[in-house]
């Protein structure tokens, strides 16, 4: 009798656990998938026209640490390439700053026009593409001149440091600087094959400015 209990109160434990997906079962999938896409949805950074533009300083003693500088004298001298880029970067950001502002509302808005005619049952499909190759243009002529300014300057920084540091650390200088922008370009949400389809062919029409879609 008291075996025959034993195997009553097991048998709806079991069942009890499984139906809250615990045990490493198929229940506990949603859970795992769920994660998944909101990490994805946390991956996706809104559009800021200065990160597009390449607005951003570096943190002088962190790259000295992660290029290995260990002499005094070289440490200095980067210190002051790097003190000397970030103080131009400035410049140009502040420069620009009413103009950043002006396309992150434009952005904005043109997103939030585009969500609300995509749920009317009146949305006009083919009129999209030609809106948002005129948006892309707009964009383009003010972000371009402002990004050629970072990257003459950026091309100034790496050849200072080039004629400053080794080979090796030239390298790790490199390798750092590109994680950088990696981290800074805006993430794209995954979207369904329609939709990729219909990007194929709007990429198709002209240039695109990098992040902006």
């Amino acid at each position: 009798m008291k075996n025959i209990i034993l195997l009553l109160t097991l048998l709806t434990s079991t069942f009890i656990y499984a139906q809250r997906g615990g045990g490493g079962m198929g229940g506990g999938r949603p859970q795992q998938n769920q994660n998944r896409q909101q990490g994805t949805e946390r991956e996706v950074k809104e559009f800021n026209a200065s990160d597009v533009a390449g607005i951003f300083y570096y943190d002088v003693a962190e790259v000295i640490k992660k290029i290995k500088v260990k002499d005094d004298e070289i440490k200095a001298s980067t210190s002051k390439a790097l003190k000397e880029y970030n103080f131009k970067i400035k410049e140009i950001s502040f420069l620009n700053s009413d103009k950043f502002k002006d396309v992150d509302v434009l952005m904005k808005s043109s997103r939030a026009n585009r969500g609300f005619r995509q749920r009317s049952s009146n949305n006009n499909t083919d009129q999209q593409p030609k809106e948002v190759d005129s948006l892309r243009i707009k964009v383009n002529k003010i972000i371009r001149p402002i990004s050629r300014d970072v990257n003459n300057n950026e091309e100034i920084l790496n050849e200072s440091l080039k004629s400053i540091l080794s080979e090796k650390q030239f390298k790790k200088w490199l390798k750092y600087q590109e994680n950088i922008k990696e981290e800074l370009a805006p993430k794209k949400p995954e979207r369904n094959n329609n939709n990729r389809g219909q990007q194929q062919g709007q990429r198709g029409n002209g240039q695109q400015t990098r992040g902006f879609e």
